[in-house]
Formats: C-alpha cells, sequence, structure tokens
C-alpha cells in the first residue's frame, strides 16, 4: 500500500458520517490512533529508505569514479611497463655493442701495442747500426756514447723523469753526434785548434744528423737532441741560436753530459781533464751555457759518485771488450 492510499484510508475513516447521538463502537479512537502512528512510522521507513538509495547512489558514484582512476593507472602502468621494457631492450643492446666496441678496441690497442713494439726495436737497431758506422769511424766515439747515455739517463732519473722518458732521452742521446758520418776524416781527428772554415764545417753535423734521422716518429727527440745539442742557454749556440727552454730539455740534458765527458777524455788535440775540472767547469757555464737547474742535478749527482762510478763501469767494460778480442 501506497502512503497516498493510507492517507485517503485515514480521511476516510476520519470524516465518515455518523448518525447522531449514536454512540461511537469501542476502540474507535485507539485505531485511529494505531492508524495515524503506522502511516507516521510509514513515513519515516519511506524516508530512510530514501536517504539510504540516495546514499547508495553516491557511493556506487564514487566507487565507480575510483574504478575508473585505478583503471586508467593500471592503463598508464601498463605502458609505463611496456616503455620500460622497450627501454631494458635499447639499453641490452647499447650494452653489447658498448661491449662489442670495446673489444673491438682492446685489439686496436693491442695490435697498435705490438706495432710499436716492433717500431721500437727497429728503431733500436737502426741505433745500434748508427753508432756502428760512427765508432768504426772514431775509435774513442764508442766508449764516449756509453758514458754520455749513462749520465743522461742519471740526470734524467734524478730530475724525476718517467721511466719511459728516461729510456727515450738515453738511447736517442747516443745518435747526437752521428752527423759527423759525414765530416771528413782530417777535421774529426785534427790535432790542432780547427780554422774558421772548418769549424764551420764540424757545425754542419747538427743538420747533417737530423737529416739522417729521417721523419719516423721513434726518432723525434734523437732529431732534436742531433740538431739541439751545441745549443746554448744564453742563446749563442748553433745551428739555430735557441736560447733557455726554447731548446728540447732531452738536448739540454745531452749537452751537459756531451761536454763534461769530452772535458774529461784525451782527444787528438788535447789530454782529458780530471773529473773535478770538468766539473767546474760545468759549473761555471750554468746559466750561460748550461741549463743551470739541470747543471745542478749534475752536480748532486758527482758530489753522490755516480758520475765516477759509470765512468769505472764503461772503462771495466771496454777492458773486457778489448781483452776478448785479443784472444781471438
Amino acid at each position: 500500500m501506497s502512503d497516498d492510499d493510507t492517507k485517503d484510508m485515514v480521511e476516510t475513516v476520519d470524516v465518515s458520517p455518523r448518525e447522531p447521538d449514536m454512540p461511537q463502537a469501542p476502540g474507535a479512537d485507539v485505531f485511529r490512533q494505531l492508524l495515524h502512528q503506522a502511516v507516521r512510522v510509514a513515513d519515516m521507513a519511506n524516508s530512510q529508505a530514501m536517504r539510504m538509495a540516495l546514499d547508495f547512489a553516491k557511493v556506487y558514484e564514487r566507487e565507480q569514479g575510483v574504478r575508473k582512476e585505478f583503471e586508467n593507472q593500471l592503463k598508464q602502468m601498463t605502458l609505463m611497463e611496456k616503455q620500460a621494457t622497450r627501454y631494458a631492450e635499447d639499453l641490452a643492446g647499447m650494452l653489447r655493442s658498448e661491449r662489442e666496441r670495446r673489444q673491438e678496441l682492446e685489439r686496436a690497442l693491442e695490435q697498435e701495442r705490438i706495432a710499436s713494439e716492433e717500431l721500437r726495436r727497429t728503431g733500436l737497431q737502426g741505433i745500434s747500426h748508427l753508432v756502428l758506422a760512427a765508432t768504426i769511424k772514431d775509435r774513442t766515439t764508442g766508449t764516449h756514447l756509453q758514458r754520455v747515455r749513462l749520465y743522461v739517463e742519471a740526470i734524467a732519473e734524478r730530475m724525476g723523469l718517467s721511466a719511459e722518458l728516461v729510456e727515450e732521452f738515453g738511447y736517442s742521446s747516443v745518435m747526437h753526434d752521428v752527423g759527423k758520418i759525414h765530416t771528413p776524416d782530417h777535421i774529426l781527428q785534427s790535432e790542432h785548434h780547427l780554422s774558421d772554415a772548418e769549424f764551420s764545417v764540424i757545425k754542419q753535423h747538427c743538420i747533417d744528423g737530423e737529416k739522417m734521422l729521417g721523419t719516423a716518429r721513434f726518432f723525434e727527440t734523437a732529431r732534436a737532441i742531433a740538431r739541439e745539442h751545441h745549443e746554448r742557454w744564453d742563446g749563442k749556440g748553433y745551428p739555430d741560436g735557441k736560447k733557455g727552454e726554447e731548446i728540447s730539455l732531452a738536448a739540454r740534458i745531452v749537452s751537459i753530459a756531451d761536454v763534461f765527458d769530452a772535458l774529461t777524455s784525451k782527444r787528438p788535440y788535447k789530454e782529458a781533464w780530471s773529473a773535478e775540472a770538468g766539473l767546474k767547469a760545468i759549473e761555471a757555464g750554468a746559466g750561460e751555457r748550461f741549463d743551470p737547474e739541470i747543471v745542478a742535478g749534475f752536480v748532486a749527482l758527482a758530489k753522490e759518485g755516480v758520475l765516477e762510478r759509470i765512468s769505472s763501469e764503461v772503462a771495466a767494460s771496454d777492458d773486457d771488450d778489448h781483452s776478448g778480442s785479443s784472444t781471438k
């Protein structure tokens, strides 16, 4: 029964005509009260049901919104997962390519190392041949070059240069006078002071030596030494008049070692100086002929007995070579 039907029933009961002076049936008022209460309860229940229905509708609508949002987020997460998978696959491909490139680079570096080692061996063989040619031309050259090399290596090591540079300066130093192969014997073996013309011929050995060493990278330091070992710190040397640090470090070191050994060795035109006299001459040339910093290191080596030890070792080695030759 609807609310309207209930209300009609109540109104009908309330307005029903009664006979005048007809006594009312017992309990009629109670019935009407109960009926009114039932209608009110029904109204309240209906209102509560409506509110519950509205609340449910709101909850349902909210849940539908949450569901759609969740679905959207799920779609986004799925898309992100696909993108992450693609990125991972791309990254894996990049890593594979990088690994292959690295392996290729390692192979190339190994080939470069082998080629460099072969170049080094070839270069050292070339040095040996050039030194042999110079030694045949001048018997004193062999021991001179040995001492110069050891002096140069000792100086370079004391200056804190790397082991690679110490070795490079050492084997390059033995070619400082290679250009003298072209110098006439009568000038090299002259027992008198050279004339200006003869000295001009001697000076040419710096340029000749640089040319003889060609353009190979292995001989780069040797070429600088050959050309510059007669340059002076004050710029008054030859062949280019370079001064100070314009002169390569290797040539500045070789210059000191070469002059010291020349002073303390017997030559056709002079007797050998003592080591003390030679060292004083080197010290006197600091700041003019020689790099003062290198001179200081060279003097320190002399005081430590390094120069004397080198000279003795080379002399002993030369004696052994001569003994072996005579035995044969």
